[in-house]
Order: C-alpha cells, then sequence, then structure tokens
C-alpha cells in the first residue's frame, strides 16, 4: 500500500478517536459556549443556543459528568462558568460545585436559553453570547468541535445551515475515497506505531466498564446473574454486552470518567473497542491483531458516519459502530474481505432502522444489542450465513450499501426524527 495512503489514512483514524467526557453533544455547546465567553469579558447578559433537532434530542435527559443536574440548558451555562476549551472533548470535565452553583443561577435569572432550529439533518450549534462589553456568535456545523465562524458585535451576516458547504465536502469528504479493500489493506500493513494510541482507548473504555460493573442492578450486574442461572451462555457475546453495557450505562450516568470516542460518539466508541477486547480476551488474539482490528472497526465506522451524518433518527452504536466492530471481529476471526462485507450485509440487513431517542442510561441496552449481534454477524458470516444483497436497502458493494443506509437515515427519516422529539417532549 502507497505510503501516501497510509499517512492520510492514519491522519482520518487519528482524527475520529479521541478521549471525551460525557456525552458529546451537551460537551459540544459546553464547548461553543466556552469559545465564545474567550472572546468577550464582562457580566453575561443573555446566552442563546439554537442547536438542530439531533442534537436537542441526544442532550435532552443524557447526564453531565460529576453532577445530578442534566439538560443542554446546564451544559451552556458550565460552558461559561467552568469550561475549558483547550480540553477539546473533555471541555468540562472538572466541575467544581461553584461552577455548578454559578451555572444554575444564570439559569434561574432567566440569561440562558436553548432552542431548536427545525429540519436540520445535520449537527448544528449557533451561540450567542451577549456580555455588559459586547457581543459574539459561535458557529459549528457538521462535527462536534467544528466551529466555521466566530463573529463579533451586533452585526453578522445571516447563516444557512443545509446550504452551507465546507471545503472538506466540497472535495468529497476523504473516507470516501477509499474502499474497503483500501481500508481493510491499511489495516493490515500500517505500522503499528501509527495505530498504537488505540491502547489508551482500550485501557480508557475498560475503566468505564469497570466502574459501569459496580451499578446497583445495573445492566452488568444482572447479565452476570441470568448467566449464573445458567438462562444465558458465559460465552464471548454476553462477554461483550456485559462490557458494553457496563461502560455506556456509566457514561450516560455522569461518570467522570473519559471515554475514547470514535466518530463523535463516546457510545461509537465503547462499542467499537469493548467488543473487539471481549473477542480478543476469549479468542486469544494479539495485541497486535487487536490494535489492527480497531483500526478496522473504527475507520468502518467512520465511513460510514460520512454517509449517515453525525446525528440520526438511527441508533449509531447499531447502523455504524456496531458495523465497524463486526469488521473487527471477523479479522480476529482470520476471515477474508468477503466475509468482512458478508457480516456488514448481515448488520445493515437487521438492525438497521433502530431508533435513536437521545442519549440515556437506557442506551446501555441498544450497546449490548448492537455488540453481542455484531460479533453473531460476524460469525454468521465467516461460516457462510450472509444475507444477499438484493434483500431491500442492501447492495452488493461497500459504497453503494452505506449510500442507501445514508439515504434512509437522514431524507428517509426527517419526520422520524421530529415525531420521536415530540413524545420526548409530551
Amino acid at each position: 500500500m502507497l505510503k501516501e495512503s497510509i499517512d492520510m489514512l492514519t491522519q482520518i483514524l487519528q482524527g475520529e478517536v479521541a478521549p471525551a467526557t460525557g456525552c458529546t453533544e451537551p460537551v459540544a455547546v459546553a464547548y461553543s459556549t466556552a469559545t465564545a465567553r474567550e472572546q468577550v469579558g464582562g457580566e453575561l447578559v443573555s446566552l442563546e443556543v439554537w442547536v438542530d433537532p439531533g442534537l436537542y434530542k441526544n442532550g435532552l435527559r443524557v447526564g453531565i459528568p460529576g453532577i445530578r443536574e442534566r439538560g443542554l440548558d446546564v451544559a451552556a451555562a458550565l460552558g461559561i462558568t467552568a469550561g475549558h476549551k483547550e480540553k477539546k472533548l473533555r471541555v468540562i470535565d472538572h466541575i467544581k460545585e461553584e461552577d455548578l452553583q454559578k451555572a444554575k443561577e444564570l439559569i434561574q435569572q432567566g440569561k440562558v436559553k436553548i432552542r431548536v432550529k427545525d429540519g436540520l439533518t445535520r449537527l448544528y450549534i449557533e451561540t450567542v453570547l451577549t456580555t455588559e462589553q459586547g457581543k459574539v456568535r459561535v458557529l459549528t456545523i457538521d462535527k462536534h468541535l467544528n466551529i466555521i465562524c466566530i463573529d463579533q458585535g451586533d452585526k453578522y451576516e445571516s447563516f444557512s445551515p443545509e446550504s452551507y458547504k465546507t471545503d472538506e465536502e466540497a472535495a468529497r469528504p476523504s473516507i470516501q475515497s477509499f474502499d474497503l479493500e483500501d481500508i481493510l489493506m491499511y489495516a493490515r500493513k500500517v505500522p503499528l506505531k501509527n495505530i498504537a494510541f488505540l491502547e489508551e482507548g482500550i485501557k480508557m473504555n475498560r475503566a468505564i466498564a469497570k466502574e459501569g460493573s459496580t451499578i446497583k442492578k445495573g445492566l452488568g450486574q444482572v447479565f452476570r446473574k441470568i448467566i449464573k442461572t445458567g438462562s444465558m451462555e458465559n460465552d464471548v457475546i454476553s462477554y461483550a454486552q456485559i462490557l458494553c453495557s457496563q461502560a455506556a450505562e456509566a457514561r450516560m450516568g455522569g461518570s467522570r470518567l473519559p471515554v475514547m470516542s470514535c466518530a463523535g460518539s463516546g457510545n461509537h466508541g465503547i462499542t467499537v473497542f469493548l467488543t473487539n477486547v471481549a473477542v480478543a480476551e476469549k479468542f486469544g488474539s494479539s495485541k497486535e491483531k487487536l490494535l489492527r482490528a480497531l483500526a478496522l472497526s473504527a475507520l468502518i465506522t467512520a465511513y460510514i458516519k460520512s454517509y449517515t451524518g453525525t446525528l440520526s433518527a438511527m441508533c449509531g452504536c447499531g447502523v455504524a459502530a456496531g458495523i465497524g466492530a463486526s469488521a473487527g471481529v471477523v479479522y480476529q476471526l482470520d476471515g477474508n474481505i468477503k466475509d468482512i462485507f458478508g457480516a456488514m450485509l448481515n448488520m445493515v440487513g437487521s438492525i438497521s432502522g433502530l431508533i435513536c431517542d437521545g442519549g440515556k442510561e437506557g442506551c446501555a441496552y441498544k450497546l449490548a444489542l448492537a455488540s453481542g449481534w455484531a460479533i453473531q454477524a460476524a460469525l454468521l458470516a465467516v461460516n457462510g450465513a450472509v444475507i444477499h444483497d438484493d434483500n431491500g436497502i442492501l447492495a452488493g458493494d461497500f459504497k453503494n450499501l452505506f449510500a442507501n443506509l445514508g439515504y434512509v437515515c437522514k431524507e428517509g427519516m426527517i419526520y422520524t426524527n421530529k415525531t420521536i422529539l415530540e413524545v420526548m417532549q409530551a
């Protein structure tokens, strides 16, 4: 494989896999407001934050690290009182009691407003901060930390999120210039030093899974209880489900521990890393094989998300990270490229359509489903059982399979997303 391709895919991988503390949607809002606060001094007069429906849905009921309070208004206020922009996805990972009290005061005084910009199918945050000394607007689009402009003063141009084209979009997302053969070849050939940073993700995500094991009547504890009764097998599938669900339950409940995220999502990172870790431990994969499997899984997850969008009406742990994880499992089982694609067909042909109804502790159940089925889909594929590619929305090639999935996720489910949010707000 050409060095240029290896370097480019390494750059993409390093950009898509990063540490994060807390659910990345409220964190993205805090990052935006912390950025705005850096631009202007003086006492806060008002803080108005516009977000897309998907981001609003994900941040509505999810825990914030280290505190009991929930909601995007709290996250926005904490960006002002406790935010450290240089920490990126860990912008509010060390909240002090006085920071929280100041944030709550801003909300009680009616200075913080969260509003939804209807009809958007892409991630969007518009922060308008006004103080006694001035006014600033900060715009974020497509990715959680992708601030595209900072406008000072009262006069700034109106902005149309749906018509905006990033430089990257104009040239197509770079991950889409590669095919499955390229990504698999990368996983096989990349120098280990290029992907050694993935080891930190294994440690991080295992640590939060351990914390999740202590949750009374949590999913991990109950899984283990069921296994002891003999009603459920103590196998690689249940082990992956236990690890992933414990980590997600702790994270969504407000754990202060960071996770290694993937494609902008901590739960995606948990699914990708801990599904592969479970297989490696149960089947005795070497550290090198595990790291290469993780690189493959993470890049495929990023590839899928380039079509489905950062947020959608479908659960990304099922239709992106779970699919990426299934590829890594096949890699660890010494399957070939046909088997990898077969596992993807099995995943898309079965659990696509799993809805995303926001971030919350219940996501642990969806991660259990995604991780367990990722392993089963992989095992089926390497043993010759694959859904035929003429079924439903499937396709016979890598690109069209996920272009189809992306079309259903985005254009096809705009009203589904709206309906989900209406039910959640009822």
